[in-house]
């Protein structure tokens, strides 16, 4: 009987390790453009004028995400929602490819 709990224990540790910190479920969102790269732009929740992430990313404690796009009119300032595309790598800033990115009017 002690062996069927050390190997239950040892399933759900290695189902846990699996699934990971890596992705997340939140596919959709909505924010602003802060910067435009090749092939990619980081939006985060809240406007920031004539900054860039340099600029505010040690005072910054709110979502941040670079979205793979091969869009190419999109401009720092613009507030969008946007549409993820399989998973969101969790770092900081997160990364995911965009499946749609809709600029909305202010």
């Amino acid at each position: 009987m002690k062996r069927g709990w050390v190997l239950f224990l040892l399933i759900l540790v290695c189902a846990g390790c699996a699934l990971g910190p890596q992705t997340s479920n939140r596919m959709e969102g909505e924010g602003y453009i802060l910067e435009v790269a090749e092939d990619r732009v980081l939006v985060l929740e809240e406007p920031f004028a004539n900054q860039s992430w340099t600029d505010i990313m040690g005072d910054y404690d709110g979502e941040a995400i670079w979205l793979n796009t091969r869009i190419s009119n999109l401009k720092p300032g613009q507030k969008i929602r946007y549409t993820i595309k399989g998973g969101i790598n969790e770092s900081y800033p997160s990364q995911a490819d965009a499946k749609v990115i809709q600029v909305l009017e202010e």
